[in-house]
């Protein structure tokens, strides 16, 4: 079974993105530390990364470069998340080697059109803004 893993030491969104990836089929493994994130993935042939850019028991920029730095890690697609105005963070994220920023509200509502276009490698946003908002594609 496909599986993501999500780099976040909040309750909240572990909960959320377990219920999104439900009904695709897809397993989720939650690391709240630099060092269990490194542990999941390798042990695990993950398809994803999430990374909550809201941390405080990890460094966001220094787990994303991390995965996209070491050999075993590098080619797996890496989303990165925070507030819609958190654009420091957004950028940090971007420098740090996150191949798609994202807001909260998009992961937590959109979270399969999200993945796809990260799977898919389609991550550009679609109105050149440097953070990718899905808006209800139904």
């Amino acid at each position: 079974m496909p599986m993501l893993l999500l780099v976040a030491d909040d309750l909240m969104f572990p909960s959320r993105i377990r219920e999104g990836l439900r009904p695709l089929g897809y397993t989720l493994q939650v690391a709240s530390t630099e060092e269990s994130a490194r542990q999941q993935a390798e042990k695990a042939e993950l398809i994803a990364v999430l990374v909550n850019l809201n941390a405080r028991r990890y460094d966001p920029a220094t787990v994303i470069r991390q995965f996209k730095t070491e050999a075993k890690t590098a080619h797996i697609p890496l989303l990165a998340f925070a507030g819609h105005v958190e654009r420091e963070k957004h950028q940090t994220a971007r420098e740090a080697g996150a191949d798609m920023i994202a807001a909260n509200s998009s992961v937590a509502m959109h979270l399969a059109p999200l993945l796809q276009r990260l799977l898919s490698g389609k991550i550009e946003s679609e109105n050149g803004e440097d953070v990718v908002e899905i808006e209800n594609e139904a």
